[in-house]
């Protein structure tokens, strides 16, 4: 190989891990009593047995200020600047039912008896919801509540 390109690829290697520390720099690990007070609520109400591990905000532009918490239970939660839920990904457990809508757990109980739900997410554009169950299954219902078919 010829010095220039040993130079091209050691600068290019260079940049690269430029970039992954310049993009570290927008998440940022902060105290859970600076999660916005919406997100502090719901983590309390649906995951009461569980202790908050830590907390980041994410400042980069295209993150909108999201804050993730992380659970005991290997659980994260996504919520927006407001402290609305954006993601929850319990794959390690499960999402409390008393998170997910009336409508869209009556419409589980009887189509997926014994089911959990692993994953829920919300959509920032449309507000519909992407639901994963326990053996993979995948589910999206709009923001009304209905089932995508």
């Amino acid at each position: 190989m010829n010095i220039m390109k040993k130079i091209f690829l050691a600068l290019i290697a260079v940049l690269m891990v430029a970039g992954v520390a310049v993009a570290d720099d927008k998440i940022v690990e902060i105290p859970f009593n600076k999660v916005p007070d919406l997100a502090q609520r719901t983590v309390k109400a649906y995951f009461p047995e569980n202790t908050v591990v830590k907390a980041e905000k994410n400042k980069s532009k295209d993150m909108k200020n999201r804050t993730r918490v992380y659970l005991d239970n290997d659980a994260t939660i996504d919520f927006d600047k407001d402290g609305h839920w954006m993601i929850v990904d319990c794959r390690g457990s499960h999402v409390p039912m008393k998170m997910v809508n009336g409508k869209i757990q009556m419409y589980l109980g009887k189509n997926y008896p014994g089911r959990e739900v692993v994953y829920m997410g919300r959509e920032i554009k449309n507000g519909d919801i992407t639901f994963i169950l326990d053996d993979g299954t995948e589910l999206h219902f709009t923001n009304e509540n209905t089932i995508i078919e």
